[in-house]
């Protein structure tokens, strides 16, 4: 008897932990939305090799949530390979590894918030500082 009632309760615990897992929002996919970033000259031709990094705001803060470098038409996408970028806020820094740097009056770490179905660009302007490598 005393095992016949140990075999119900953990037949019955075993039915409520998988109707809770079929009930529940585990599965549900979050909101996306594409983010880019892109990098003009003053002629808005694309300037390859400009890394972007995308901070996602959190409380009073800001965590690095993606790194790319812009391609040969200037524009690094963020999140490419996961479809896009969650929705929520968030705030864009380009650098340069090239002779290049942000255009006079540009500014940077420029804040974008993205919505689910958002295909969203942000443009940075930058001139060169010098002859090329």
């Amino acid at each position: 008897m005393k095992g016949t009632r140990l075999r119900i309760v953990a037949v019955a615990a075993f039915a409520c932990v998988l109707a809770s897992l079929a009930c529940s929002n585990s599965t549900a996919v979050s909101a996306v939305g594409k983010l880019s970033a892109k990098v003009v000259d003053a002629n808005n031709v694309g300037i390859q090799g400009a890394n972007a990094d995308l901070y996602k705001l959190i409380g009073g803060g800001a965590l690095l949530w993606r790194a790319s470098s812009t391609s040969s038409d200037g524009i690094a996408v963020f999140g490419a390979n996961e479809g896009g970028v969650i929705a929520g806020d968030y705030y864009i820094h380009v650098s340069f590894i090239t002779n290049n740097q942000l255009a006079a009056g540009e500014t940077n770490d420029k804040q974008v918030t993205v919505k689910e179905g958002d295909d969203l660009v942000v443009t940075f302007h930058a001139v060169s500082t010098g002859p090329g490598l």
